[in-house]
């Protein structure tokens, strides 16, 4: 499967929805393999998000997938929040052969947003089966001269890799390395990753070899042709001496051998002979920092200077790049896609874009509540985001002293004398966690010991201080009587029934009620108490919801104050540091109200000429964006983009088999590095078993000239042989971007099936595809995207 056109995959996570929901959101998944698997037949597709998971399979019906590819999800508005994006590659038994994960991204919605995932095997690159990164094609071990050996790409010193699929751009030659020429030996040279093919051409004049040397005649090689110059192209001649260069039949020379193409080295073999042939040997070694104006199939800038620098071709070119997006997540240089430290105590801004992002720790220092920090030297007084702490001098909530703390704010270790002997004086709570403090309780139980106190509800009979006289209407002060509960209420003498001064911040207590040693005593609340109504002297609404909040007391009192100016130079921010021109971080609130705190407000559309590229736009929607290889835009210094659909101008080939056998196909660059170009030098020698009958050969001097049709053997311009072979249907691919057309004839022995790309815009009628290059304006299928999140 190569990059496929946008296949709706209609995900509801919370409920169904239309697949062609002109409100929905767009993600477009571009799919990448670190190594070669030639044997994936389909992708399970997992979305994750907050409401389930939805899954969804895509295969090509039969056919392999070709790497990178991309597929389109299409989602309903409603699917917000957070998602990952799960990808298995299958084989043709739907057993699980690679695997990759997207880090959780924020989905944006009404918008077309792009992520990227690389498959791998198990952490590593995957192998093609049977080969392995110690055991080169050729069954030499070769893996040890290189441990990138077999990670699927062409790294420095190699000149391929023996994880790439035979015959793909990249990949390591034959044992043989058979050219199909006569006059040259042909030998494997190097091990593994480093195997290449070297060709020497044939001087010996040896007959029976097949071979007429450059210069030889029939007289003293028999394999040279008895009729050579005669002018016409006789058997077994590949061109006739006697026929001018440029015309048909004529023998080809250094000039007309150049292919002009930077990537292969061009020699006329046998020169000056009828059995003349020019041979392009693929130029495969890297020539480092030397430039020699060929970036070799599969190299990158890393191995060769000739090679664009891509940010996003999945290498890291410092010193110009800080990062590559086109690197595994796991990859230690791969871009930053979140930049929390963990440390609440920083400010996070990822700063830059493409190949220049990087993550800024700005330390906080100001004393701000609700960001998560506490700074040193702040409390929880100061600053709500620090937790209370016992010993640091500081009353904080929760607390009645702090022993760390000097005066009146230092836990008591002994209680003043109590103001009635029917009050007890007592230590409570712990000074180790800073709960000590004085309580007074009522004096409650009668006793025959004399201790100063009649308590309530006790008479003579059973507590030694009650006076005998109690109730005959006089104060007998000599019994320690300090009323009489004869004396009516309001008169002189008369016991208090209750006691109440009317404020707030004294404790109305009553003792030895229904007594004649009844009183009332007013004690002053020193405490913090919630919902007593009193706020005491040196408490404040930190420690006391009583209190009225006060901006510039020093301490950040809920719930409007995020910061007190009283605190210092660290308390209200007054400037705000630590961002940059796509995350700017504004002072909210202001100083003067306890109110001021640093809010970063990242940059989310894609506005060109403001000096800001979000990570989730293109050079296409958003000038200030640089160019990225994969971005799914073909930019200036890029030969394809891999993103931009199989068919669709700038997309980058899979593989430069054009299908025509009388050219001589060449690919340089790499698909990954947006630097994939292909080559195409026509065919011009007379030449049996390469399936070309060039123009002015005939079946008497090439072989591949007027085939049979039926003869069993597949000729020139044949696809098919016998006709019974020739396919007559074309089946369905299962991918609506692609067009299914049969083509010449089974009688003919040309009858071929052509899936071909679906590249125009469908208009009012729906076929299911949204080609790359189309909108919502001209086809029903293309959803209707927002202008920014």
């Amino acid at each position: 499967m190569r990059a496929r056109g946008a296949v709706c995959f209609a995900v509801a996570l919370a409920a169904a929805a239309s697949c062609h929901s002109k409100t929905s959101t767009v993600l477009v998944v571009t799919v990448a393999l670190s190594g070669s698997l030639p044997a994936v037949a389909g992708l399970d597709v997992t979305l994750i998000g907050p409401a389930g998971t939805v899954d969804n399979l895509y295969g090509t019906g039969g056919a392999p997938i070709v790497f990178p590819t991309t597929l389109t999800a299409e989602l309903p508005a409603h699917v917000t929040g957070e998602l990952t994006v799960d990808v298995k590659a299958t084989d043709g038994d739907a057993k699980t052969i690679a695997h990759g994960r997207t880090e959780r991204f924020t989905l944006r919605v009404g918008t077309r947003q792009t992520i990227f995932v690389r498959l791998d095997c198990d952490g590593a690159p995957c192998v093609v089966a049977g080969i392995d990164a110690g055991t080169s094609p050729s069954g030499d071990a070769g893996g040890a001269l290189d441990p990138k050996c077999g990670n699927g790409r062409i790294d420095v010193g190699e000149t391929c890799d023996i994880a790439i699929a035979p015959g793909a751009p990249g990949a390591c030659p034959p044992a043989d390395c058979d050219d199909g020429i006569p006059c040259t030996t042909d030998q494997q040279v190097g091990q593994g990753c480093q195997a290449r093919c070297a060709y020497q051409e044939v001087t010996a004049r040896v007959s029976g070899d097949k071979c007429c040397p450059s210069g030889a005649t029939n007289a003293d090689d028999t394999d040279c042709s008895a009729t050579c110059g005669n002018g016409v192209v006789d058997l077994g001649e590949t061109c006739d001496t006697a026929l001018g260069d440029g015309l048909a039949g004529g023998c080809p020379t250094a000039a007309s051998c150049n292919d002009r193409d930077p990537c292969t080295n061009d020699v006329v073999i046998a020169a000056g002979t009828c059995g003349a042939i020019c041979a392009h040997v693929a130029i495969t070694q890297q020539s480092g920092a030397e430039r020699d104006g060929c970036c070799p199939a599969g190299a990158f800038h890393a191995a060769d200077a000739d090679c664009p620098s891509a940010c996003g071709d999945g290498q890291l070119d410092a010193p110009d790049e800080l990062c590559d997006p086109g690197l595994s997540a796991a990859d230690p240089h791969a871009c930053p896609t979140s930049c929390d430290d963990g440390d609440p105590c920083t400010l996070d801004v990822r700063q830059g874009s493409a190949c220049q992002v990087k993550c800024a720790h700005t330390p906080i220092t100001a004393l701000v509540s609700g960001d998560g920090c506490c700074p040193a030297g702040a409390n929880e007084r100061t600053d709500r985001d620090c937790l209370a702490s016992c010993g640091n001098g500081v009353v904080e909530p929760g607390e009645s002293c702090d022993r760390g703390a000097a005066g009146a704010d230092a836990c008591p270790r002994s209680c003043p004398p109590s103001p009635s002997a029917c009050l007890k004086s007592a230590l409570v709570g712990d000074a180790a966690t800073c709960t000590a403090r004085c309580e007074l309780t009522a004096v409650t139980t009668c006793g025959p010991t004399r201790d100063g106190c009649c308590p309530a509800s006790c008479t003579p009979a059973t507590d030694a201080d009650c006076s005998p006289t109690c109730g005959d209407g006089v104060v007998e002060a000599a019994n320690g009587e300090t009323c009489d509960v004869a004396i009516a209420t309001g008169k002189p003498g008369a016991c208090p029934a209750s006691c109440g001064d009317g404020l707030a911040c004294t404790r109305d207590v009553l003792v030895a009620a229904g007594t004649c040693q009844a009183a009332c005593f007013f004690l002053p609340i020193t405490a913090a108490v919630a919902g007593d109504g009193c706020c005491p002297p040196g408490a404040d609404a930190a420690l006391d919801p009583d209190c009225a909040p006060l901006c510039g007391n020093a301490v950040v009192e809920p719930p409007g104050e995020t910061c007190d100016y009283g605190a210092g130079v660290s308390a209200c921010p007054t400037t705000c540091d630590g961002g940059d021109v796509c995350t700017p971080i504004h002072r909210e609130g202001a100083v003067g109200t306890c109110d001021a705190t640093c809010v970063a407000h990242p940059v989310t559309a894609c506005v060109s000429a403001d000096g800001c590229c979000p990570s989730w736009c293109t050079i296409a929607d958003d000038t200030d964006c640089p160019i990225v290889c994969g971005d799914g835009v073909l930019s200036a210094g890029e030969a394809c983009d891999r993103a931009i659909t199989a068919g669709l101008p700038g997309a980058c080939a899979g593989t430069c088999d054009d299908g025509d056998a009388c050219t001589a196909d060449w690919a340089s660059g790499t698909a990954l590095g947006c630097s994939r170009a292909c080559s195409h030098a026509p065919v011009t020698a007379c030449h049996g078993g390469d399936g070309c009958c060039p123009p002015g050969c005939d079946a008497a001097s090439d072989a591949d000239c007027a085939p049979v049709c039926g003869d069993g053997t597949l000729g020139s311009g044949e696809t098919c042989d016998p006709p019974s072979t020739c396919p007559v249907t074309c089946p369905d691919d299962g991918d609506p971007c692609t067009r299914e057309v049969l083509v010449g004839s089974a009688a003919l022995c040309t009858g071929a099936c052509r899936h071909e790309p679906v590249t125009t815009c469908s208009g009012a009628a729906a076929d299911f595809c949204c080609p790359t290059s189309c909108t919502a304006a001209n086809d029903v299928d293309c959803p209707a995207l927002g202008t920014s999140p």
